[in-house]
């Protein structure tokens, strides 16, 4: 079963980095406002609140045109892209509105955009899915992965869109290729997908 990873690709309004900071609502000093929200951190461990149904990207970026990217331990989607999680196996997840805007409140992009957060429970195993005999990986002396060049599955995910709890794939999508032949009927912004088991070179979305 072939699987890909969610690659950065360079493209007219997709940005690599988002400058920018999420709130609750908008205001005229957003920008320069940390986002201190129980949805976003949680302290000792603890699990972060639910997501409000609203959220505000107050952003200095001129325009929006991607359909993922990973930022503000999320992932910020297109409607295009949520419909094709909504119709596919993609596990437990939330969603909420997003509006990106700039610092005085224009809108900046044309799309509809959701912030999507996957629970930490949600998170694939490494030693339960990854083949770590025929994958390439480097270990730190303490036994922990420090670098995953290529990666190949002992146990094939079921689902179409997941996340490995690894610290250094922390946030790197993969998908089904149900889930890549999906997305190319809308053709996304903004993001490649590139075939495992490389991975080690590519700049994740």
């Amino acid at each position: 079963m072939q699987h890909f990873t969610l690659a950065s690709k360079q493209e007219a309004r997709c940005p690599v980095f988002l400058n920018g900071v999420i709130h609750e609502e908008f205001s005229d000093d957003g920008y320069d406002r940390p986002m201190h929200y129980a949805w976003h951190y949680a302290t000792g461990g603890a699990p972060t609140a639910d997501l409000p149904p609203e959220l505000w990207l107050i952003t200095k970026d001129r325009a929006y045109d991607f359909d993922f990217h990973t930022s503000f331990g999320g992932h910020v989607v297109s409607g295009d892209f949520l419909s094709l999680m909504r119709s596919t196996d993609t596990g437990r997840w939330q969603a909420a509105r997003l509006h990106p805007v700039s610092t005085t409140g224009r809108r900046i992009a044309r799309k509809d955009y959701f912030f999507v957060k996957f629970p930490p429970a949600e998170l694939l195993k490494v030693e339960d899915v990854v083949d770590l005999e025929n994958s390439k990986i480097d270990f730190r002396r303490d036994g922990q992965i420090k670098k995953v060049w290529e990666l190949r599955f002992s146990r094939p995910p079921e689902r179409d869109l997941f996340l490995l709890d690894c610290i250094p794939l922390l946030g790197v999508a993969f998908c089904s290729k149900r889930f890549a032949d999906g997305a190319q009927e809308f053709g996304p912004k903004g993001v490649d997908f590139v075939a495992l088991p490389d991975i080690g070179t590519v700049q994740s979305a």
